[in-house]
């Protein structure tokens, strides 16, 4: 990796995100900024590539850990529930960070039109091996120089006059070919196809977010993916690194804190609005979560500050 490109990839991003979040003018790209370090939080991350090129972050998959920074790049996938923290930002040396959204249906496009193959070495490799990430949905690798220079093109053409939509949208198609030829080239590969188990499996998760707060069958859900029952659980947990019933569970604890801290909500009636029948069971889920039970955790965020609780919880999704 070019050390002096990763420099200027570093200040253009600087240079176009002086707050915490910045939506730019191509709809597809957002950057990112923060100068301090954060405690973990608990948030979704949606089907994004996420690239940090400066700092440092650590993600927890159902405690597993996930650390990534500075020169590397991260795909997820699928929507998953996973407790983020920015480990290395300062007011010098700040965590920077770009996010590119894209949806199965332009990575079908690519395919299609680059009559792509992923290459035979990349057949050769898991996931879980070039990424070490504990599941198959989301993983981490190094930033290529192709990749930084397609990178720095692109958030370049923030500081050029006028409508430069049609060139970042030729400049996106190209990052995604190359993270296409990358080294996690094959699960991108898996999101076009509609008959892939990633994509039965994200079928399924749509319906648990749309309804994570209702009591229903999880078998449901396998019947939403169109797969057998044990090839549904099994894929489910190498995707995602928990079953159905824990992502139920990650859902219902991160949407009962955020009415507790954003509504006020006292916290048995968050437990009952989220889909908790019993209030001891809710306290010792949400205490295994987030480390405190309720009520010492809304004292400790007011401690903290809810203004800064809340800024937290934007920092720590990219």
């Amino acid at each position: 990796m070019s050390c002096s490109q990763l420099a200027a990839l570093q200040a253009a991003v600087s240079r176009h995100c002086p707050e915490k979040v910045t939506h730019t003018a191509f709809d597809f790209l957002t950057l990112y900024r923060t100068e301090t370090v954060t405690d973990p939080v608990l948030v979704v991350y949606e089907p994004r590539i996420y690239i940090v090129v400066q700092g440092q972050k650590i993600l927890h998959l159902h405690d597993q850990p996930l650390p990534y920074g500075e020169g590397q790049y991260l795909i997820s996938t699928l929507d998953l529930p996973v407790s983020g923290q920015i480990t290395r930002a300062s007011a010098e040396k700040p965590y920077l960070a770009l996010c590119l959204s894209f949806s199965p249906a332009e990575m079908e496009q690519l395919l299609r039109e680059s009559q792509s193959a992923i290459s035979p070495q990349a057949r050769k490799l898991t996931f879980r091996e070039e990424s070490s990430s504990p599941i198959s949905a989301m993983g981490v690798s190094q930033i290529t120089d192709d990749l930084l220079d397609a990178l720095l093109r692109l958030v370049s053409l923030l500081a050029r006059e006028g409508d430069q939509t049609f060139l970042a949208r030729l400049y996106k198609k190209e990052l995604l070919y190359l993270f296409l030829h990358g080294q996690q080239g094959h699960v991108l590969h898996e999101t076009a196809h509609g008959k892939s188990d990633l994509s039965r499996i994200n079928r399924a998760i749509s319906h648990l977010r749309l309804h994570f707060q209702q009591q229903f069958e999880i078998g449901t859900l396998v019947k939403i993916a169109g797969m057998g029952q044990s090839s549904f659980y099994k894929r489910f947990g190498e995707l995602t690194g928990m079953t159905p019933v824990q992502y139920r569970t990650k859902l219902r604890l991160q949407e009962a804190r955020r009415l507790m801290v954003h509504e006020d909500m006292k916290a048995a009636s968050a437990g009952f609005q989220v889909g908790y029948d019993s209030p001891s069971q809710f306290s010792r889920d949400y205490r295994k979560t987030f480390g405190r039970p309720p009520q010492a955790d809304l004292r400790y965020i007011r401690r903290m500050g809810v203004d800064a609780y809340k800024q937290q919880h934007e920092d720590v999704w990219f």
